[in-house]
């Protein structure tokens, strides 16, 4: 199992909308999102990341071969997780503390930016101002408040600004050379084959938030 990712500049994708940047780093070489934990369903969805840089701002790109799929949240902060959805706990710099970034199928999102360990009580919800710097482009238009029973394949694509996060652990710029840490999911918490994966294993108890389980993110 790999658990250092090399993330390499995008520059000639720095043009291109949102909505035509995920083709672009499906090209790339994928994460898999693929360690289930025990407590999952048997449905097991084939999901994957694809990650890339700007001088400014990082870039991902979800792909997810799904099935049971729901969406129920609308507003930002809402509890994706309940939703088909897809997450990103990214570490910029060590003892600085965690984000995490999460995304149900069409795009509603919940950020929020951890200083130390959420179990005491260290998780801060990023406002609404950050939230709005972040841009989103889901392949699926929602709500789906009926769950999708037959297979669906939906992607997603996020633009994160360093800004956003610099506003709590100060510069990142130039990300070239730098090491991050973090790991990469894929939940659907309350739909009808609940399911937890992730791209490095989380141990027990079933928890997301953990920072000793990231693996590490160089940026070259």
């Amino acid at each position: 199992m790999v658990e250092v990712l090399i993330v390499r500049a995008a520059d000639r994708l720095a043009s291109l909308p949102l909505a035509e940047m995920g083709a672009a780093l499906s090209e790339l070489c994928p994460v898999p999102i693929a360690c289930f934990h025990s407590r999952s369903s048997l449905h097991h969805p084939r999901a994957a990341v694809y990650l890339a840089h700007l001088p400014d701002c990082v870039l991902l790109h979800f792909t997810v071969q799904d099935q049971f799929v729901i969406a129920r949240h609308t507003r930002y902060q809402d509890p994706v997780c309940t939703d088909s959805c897809v997450e990103a706990f990214l570490e910029p710099v060590a003892g600085r503390g965690y984000f995490n970034f999460e995304f149900n199928c069409c795009g509603t999102m919940l950020a929020g930016y951890c200083p130390r360990p959420i179990q005491e009580g260290g998780h801060t919800m990023l406002s609404a101002r950050a939230g709005a710097k972040i841009a989103v482009h889901p392949s699926l238009a929602g709500p789906i408040q009926r769950e999708i029973t037959t297979p669906v394949n939906w992607s997603l694509t996020a633009r994160i600004p360093l800004l956003v996060m610099e506003e709590h652990v100060g510069s990142l710029s130039p990300l070239e050379r730098a090491a991050w840490r973090g790991n990469f999911y894929k939940c659907a918490d309350q739909s009808s084959h609940p399911h937890w994966a992730s791209w490095l294993p989380v141990g027990e108890p079933l928890n997301f938030h953990k920072p000793s389980h990231f693996g590490t993110i160089r940026f070259a």
